[in-house]
Parts: C-alpha cells; sequence; structure tokens
C-alpha cells in the first residue's frame, strides 16, 4: 500500500473554517456582553434587540449546531482531546454564552413590559407584518418658499375589522362625528427622515388599525446653511392647522386631536404643546390653514427632551454624531447660541408653563425611552419627568432596561408594543378612546 493510499491527508481547509467559525462566535459573544457592560461602539448592539426574538432564536440554533459538532468526536469513539476539538468546544460555548447573555436581556425587558400589563404578541416580536402600510394619500401641506422645500402628510386612511381602509362615508356611518386624529411627527435629528420613516409608518398603520385617523407630517430639514429651530416648529405647527382644516375630509375629527413624536419628534410634539398652554405657538404661512387644533394627548418615544444634552453627548461614537445635527438645527453651539438652546427646551418651557400656573391642564402625556439610549441621553427624559411631577402634570414615563434608541424599528418589539399598550390608556383617559 502506498503512502499516499494509506494515509488520511486533512486539509487546511477543516481548520481555517473552524478558527472562522471560532472568531464568529468570539465576536457574538462579545457583543451579547456589551448589552450589560458599556463598551464603546459594540454597545449599539441593544438597538438590535428590537428583534430579540430573531436574534435569540438563530444564536440557540447556532448554539445547538455547535455543540453537535463539538460532540461528534466522542459519539465517534475518538480521541477528543485533538484542536480541532478544542476549537468546536470553545465556539459551542462562546455561542452559549452570546445565547444566555441576550435571553437574559430579553428576560429584563419582557418583565418590565409585562409589569405594565402589556400582553405580549410573539409573532410580532419577530417583525413579520410590522413595517405597515404605505399612506393612502400624500397630499401637499406646504410648498415652502423660505426653506425651499415641499412640505406633505402622509394620510393613513381607519381601518375596518378585516385591515382594509375605509371611506370617509364608512367611517361617519359608524361615527356621525368622525374619528379621533393622531398626528405623527417624524424624527431624525431634525435633519433626515420625513413622514415615512420606519417608525412613523409601523406606528401610524398601527393606530389606523385601531381606529383612528393617522396623519404623518413633514417639516422643514436643517441643513449646514439652513437652521430650522425656529421653523420646524412653525411649519409642523402648519401640518396641525393643515390637519385642522382637512381632517374632516377624512372622517376625522381634529377638535380630538392626539400628538405622536419619536426622538426629535418628540422634541417638537412636546415643545409645541408647551406653547400651546402658554399661548405662544409659532405663526405659520396661511396657506396651512385656520388655528392650530387643541392637543389633547401627547405621546413620545425617546424625545429629545433636553437639547443641550443631546449636543454634549458623551458617547464616544455617537456623539460627534448627535452634536453636528444639534448645531444644525440651532446655528451653533450651546456656548455660541445659548439662547437659541434655551429657546427650544421642553423642560424650561415646562417650568414656564407651571410658573403661569397652567400645568394642571396639560394633556396628558406618555414618554418611553431607553435606560442604554446611546443617541439621547436618557437624561433629558429623567429631568423632564422630574418637572412633570413637580408640576403635578398628567403624565407616565417608562425608562425600560436594556433599552436603546429606535426600539420601534420593528414596530413589533416588546417595548414598541408596551408604548402601543399605554398609549391607548393615555387615549382613554384623554377621552380619545375608540
Amino acid at each position: 500500500m502506498s503512502e499516499r493510499s494509506g494515509t488520511r491527508r486533512i486539509g487546511p481547509r477543516r481548520p481555517r473554517a473552524q478558527l472562522m467559525a471560532l472568531a464568529l462566535a468570539s465576536f457574538l459573544a462579545l457583543a451579547a456582553c456589551a448589552e450589560l457592560l458599556e463598551l464603546p461602539g459594540l454597545s449599539y448592539s441593544l438597538m438590535l434587540g428590537t428583534w430579540g426574538l430573531d436574534i435569540l432564536l438563530a444564536l440557540l440554533l447556532l448554539t445547538l449546531l455547535a455543540t453537535a459538532c463539538a460532540l461528534r468526536p466522542h459519539r465517534a469513539g475518538r480521541s477528543p482531546a485533538g484542536p480541532g476539538t478544542r476549537l468546536r468546544a470553545a465556539t459551542a460555548a462562546l455561542l452559549a454564552l452570546a445565547t444566555a447573555v441576550t435571553g437574559g436581556v430579553a428576560a429584563a425587558q419582557l418583565s418590565y413590559v409585562t409589569a405594565q400589563g402589556t400582553d405580549i404578541d410573539l409573532l410580532a416580536l419577530t417583525g413579520l407584518g410590522q413595517a405597515g402600510s404605505a399612506p393612502d394619500r400624500e397630499p401637499v401641506v406646504l410648498d415652502d418658499a423660505e426653506t425651499g422645500q415641499l412640505l406633505r402628510a402622509g394620510v393613513w386612511y381607519p381601518r375596518g375589522a378585516d385591515g382594509t381602509p375605509q371611506t370617509p362615508d364608512q367611517v361617519r356611518s359608524a361615527h356621525p362625528e368622525g374619528v379621533p386624529v393622531v398626528v405623527l411627527v417624524h424624527g431624525g435629528g431634525w435633519s433626515n427622515g420625513d413622514r415615512l420613516n420606519p417608525m412613523t409608518r409601523g406606528q401610524a398603520d398601527w393606530l389606523a388599525r385601531q381606529g383612528y385617523l393617522a396623519v404623518a407630517v413633514d417639516y422643514p430639514l436643517s441643513t449646514t446653511g439652513l437652521p430650522t429651530w425656529q421653523l420646524a416648529e412653525s411649519r409642523t405647527a402648519c401640518g396641525l392647522a393643515w390637519v385642522g382644516a382637512h381632517a374632516s375630509q377624512y372622517g376625522g375629527d381634529a377638535q380630538r386631536l392626539a400628538l405622536v413624536g419619536d426622538s426629535a419628534g418628540g422634541h417638537l410634539a412636546l415643545a409645541l404643546t408647551y406653547r400651546q398652554a402658554l399661548g405662544t405657538l409659532p405663526e405659520h404661512p396661511a396657506a396651512c390653514g385656520g388655528q392650530v387644533p387643541g392637543i389633547d394627548a401627547v405621546l413620545t418615544e425617546y424625545p429629545i427632551a433636553d437639547p443641550v444634552g443631546f449636543h454634549d453627548n458623551t458617547d464616544l461614537v455617537m456623539g460627534p454624531f448627535v452634536s453636528e445635527r444639534a448645531q444644525r438645527y440651532t446655528g451653533g453651539t450651546p456656548d455660541e447660541v445659548p439662547g437659541r438652546y434655551e429657546a427650544i427646551d421642553p423642560v424650561a418651557l415646562l417650568r414656564q408653563v407651571a410658573d403661569a400656573g397652567l400645568a394642571q391642564s396639560l394633556p396628558p402625556t406618555l414618554v418611553v425611552a431607553g435606560e442604554r439610549d446611546h443617541v439621547v441621553p436618557v437624561a433629558g427624559t429623567l429631568a423632564l419627568d422630574a418637572e412633570l411631577n413637580g408640576a403635578g402634570a398628567a403624565h407616565e414615563t417608562h425608562v425600560v432596561p436594556y433599552t436603546d434608541h429606535v426600539f420601534d424599528l420593528n414596530p413589533g418589539s416588546a417595548v414598541s408594543q408596551m408604548w402601543r399598550h399605554r398609549s391607548l390608556v393615555v387615549l382613554r383617559e384623554a377621552g380619545l378612546g375608540l
């Protein structure tokens, strides 16, 4: 027998593949541990928690596969002491660690969410069917000559029991006065995004399926040469006035109106609510419509409640990015234009409302934020909550553990489901229930 025929040669492919598997498992384990410990760059893995069930199932499958590979020499009766066996065992152990940590983080989130009375839809956790439909109409609200931007609204008709859009006549046959209207203001650091942002679209579609007329409005985006710290509020008020003038055409009753905002949109929603209470709403072009309707409820997700804190974000990766967004919006740093940051600060505006003795007449407010938000520091939410408590304003605030920004990028995530559940509670308490 020749040497070639009697010797089994093992090429370099298998060790290379095992090393690659070990490297992948190491990265996944490190990213999972970054959900518990702050590791610059890697801790953004918390943002993937919005698809937590999918990731957990994928990790579990990889762990089972790696474990089966690690145990194969034992089942075959071969010596388990070789380097390949040790590589496979290390890979399986690292994947098991990633699975255990990710499962623990998911359990902590679910524990908080279910404690608020939220019934979890397991299928929605996967993200399937949660992206939301496109709006039924996208009319022009304002061709804004001052900014050169065309501002539109996305209109989602109330859905029937089968999920199909209802015509205005169908809506009025069941609700002669029209259904309540929910206006959504998108996020994006005041400088990107529009009415079709994934988070805005997903929540608007869901609200329409609850029977509301959902309207998402654009506002002018800031650029390096166009600070929009005044114009964004003015044009968001324009969108509200447009809704007041046109909601009845779509089966809505703008005299029963809630305002929704995420991130920068949450900032605008809070600022306009407090300005309305103070009677200092910004002027808007006459082409938008008449008066801004009264705001009966405010529902926010991870709002920028502290513009200075947003600018001063100390995160090594996100800090420079968000600071640049704040400077675009205001036209400078807090040291350069302190008056502008003070003027747009929701907590400062709320303090003015409280000093005027008007806080208890504010609409009920919902604030949901992540404890580990790397984009909008959670300190702003805590400061807003403290001010709301001190003023005696109706509100509820939730700071969810192991949760980052854009927790509704999958609108069916556990935290987003909690926001939806609590939103319906707040809407009912505000007289906007269906």
